[in-house]
């Protein structure tokens, strides 16, 4: 697969810089990035989970939480890449597994640190897959 993709993601977001689809101020995600963010995340559905190097390449996610509302969940939180820099992150949320410190975006691996339980509410792992896989669908013009 594209593997080594996922693998250039060490130190950087990606060649083209995050992706939101719209969130804020940055562009809209290209049509080829929705298609292998589809791929991962039908991977991770069926079990495959991200390499040790890739997760110790991504940027880390602190004070994060998960925001639901719209046809996706967003991870929320101040992210930390290398070379040293910190920024607000909003983005949409593929995947993320609290337990072993990791989420998917669309086009990029992050380690995540604990989480902001602001009101007592927790979304479950495979809710959030299952929204993502709906939403990229409809993002992609694929029929159910």
């Amino acid at each position: 697969m594209a593997k080594s993709r996922e693998l250039s993601s060490c130190g950087t977001p990606s060649d083209n810089g995050p992706l939101s689809l719209g969130i804020a101020e940055q562009r809209p995600a290209r049509r080829v990035d929705l298609l292998f963010a589809s791929k991962i995340v039908r991977r991770l559905r069926d079990g495959w989970t991200p390499s040790r190097h890739v997760l110790e390449c991504s940027g880390f996610v602190e004070h994060w939480m998960i925001v639901t509302g719209g046809d996706v969940c967003l991870l929320k939180g101040t992210v930390w890449r290398l070379p040293v820099s910190r920024s607000m992150l909003t983005t949409p949320l593929l995947a993320i597994d609290p337990v072993a410190r990791w989420a998917r975006a669309i086009d990029e691996w992050f380690t995540i640190g604990p989480g902001l339980d602001l009101f007592g509410t927790e979304i479950h792992p495979d809710g959030v897959a299952d929204r993502a896989a709906r939403w990229l669908e409809r993002q992609l013009g694929v029929d159910d």
